[in-house]
C-alpha cells in the first residue's frame, strides 16, 4: 500500500513539473494534405506484387521444392497460383 502511494505521489509530482502541460482529454488530429493519389496508388501496388510474388514463391518451394519460374514471376505470382487452380482440378 506504502508502495502504490509513493509511486502515485512520484508520478503526480514528475506530471506536476513536467515542462509541457499534459492536455489528455484533447485529441489534435493532423490535417490531411492531399498530394494526388497516383504516387500512393503505385506504391501501395508495388508492395502487393512483392508480397504476392514472395507468397507464391514460398507455396511453391513449400509444396514441390523449386523456384518460380520468369513467367510467374514477372506476373507477381498470378501466373503459378492459376497453373495450380488447374492442376487441382
Amino acid at each position: 500500500m506504502a508502495r502504490s502511494k509513493l509511486l502515485a505521489f512520484a508520478l503526480a509530482t514528475a506530471l506536476a513539473l513536467a515542462p509541457a502541460q499534459s492536455n489528455a482529454g484533447i485529441i489534435i488530429i493532423p490535417p490531411v494534405v492531399a498530394n494526388g493519389g497516383a504516387s500512393s496508388a503505385g506504391a501501395f501496388s508495388l508492395a502487393g506484387c512483392v508480397l504476392s510474388l514472395m507468397i507464391a514463391a514460398i507455396d511453391k518451394g513449400n509444396k514441390y521444392k523449386q523456384e518460380l519460374t520468369t513467367e510467374e514471376a514477372l506476373t507477381c505470382g498470378l501466373l503459378y497460383w492459376i497453373r495450380e487452380a488447374s492442376r487441382n482440378r
